[in-house]
């Protein structure tokens, strides 16, 4: 809980999606990074999870 965003960021940069970097490695990966290797992250689908609250809630069957 205390370190979620770090987390997520070792996630994505796993997965390719985003660098990340703390105060003192920010210089090497400026000079470093390889901006076209990055993949563009997919699109929301918020209709599946308002679909999802929907039938949560009784709305919806």
């Amino acid at each position: 809980m205390n370190n979620h965003q770090l987390e997520l960021a070792k996630q994505l940069y796993k997965e390719g999606y985003l660098f990340y970097c703390t105060c003192s490695t920010l210089p090497g990966l400026l000079q470093s990074m390889d901006l076209p290797t990055l993949k563009c992250y997919p699109p929301g689908q918020p209709e599946k999870f308002s679909a999802f609250l929907d039938k949560v809630v009784g709305l919806q069957k």
